[in-house]
């Protein structure tokens, strides 16, 4: 609507369905920054989770902030990527090319976060067990 791709018609179903949804998600960006509530703690109890003892107040209320900045801006940049995306497929109309392309710059990421999040590489061994089981029907679905 900004650059002027879309219409907003207030009058159809459409359009107030539109701007429903674009307040329902202005309303969470605003909300998330300011939540005070319990601090979640992460079921995962893995080294690269681990919190100090007693964050300070400050210290907290920054990483709230931090936190909703780097969701935004990762919603912004995956929205970009969609219209990148778009755009590719117009001027070079293999979707499969495409699509093998995202599939080796996410298996590029996923392998730096894995080796920033785990550096003994002897836990990266596979076990028969349900950790097995999470990759087989990651890779059937």
């Amino acid at each position: 609507m900004v650059p002027r791709k879309e219409v907003l018609k207030l009058k159809a179903s459409s359009g107030k369905a539109k701007l429903a949804g674009i307040g329902l998600c202005l309303t969470g960006v605003f909300v998330m920054p300011f939540y005070a509530g319990p601090a979640l703690s992460p079921v995962n109890h893995h080294h690269a989770f681990a919190h100090t003892l007693i964050p300070s107040q400050s210290s907290s209320q920054m990483t709230w902030i931090k936190g909703t900045f780097l969701l935004v801006l990762s919603c912004i940049v995956w929205s970009l990527w969609m219209i990148m995306q778009t755009r590719m497929l117009k001027e070079y109309p293999n979707k499969m090319l495409l699509s093998v392309t995202q599939c080796l710059f996410r298996i590029l990421q996923f392998l730096l976060v894995a080796v920033v999040a785990e550096r003994d590489f002897s836990k990266w061994t596979i076990q028969l067990d349900i950790s097995f089981l999470a990759i087989i029907y990651s890779v059937l679905s």
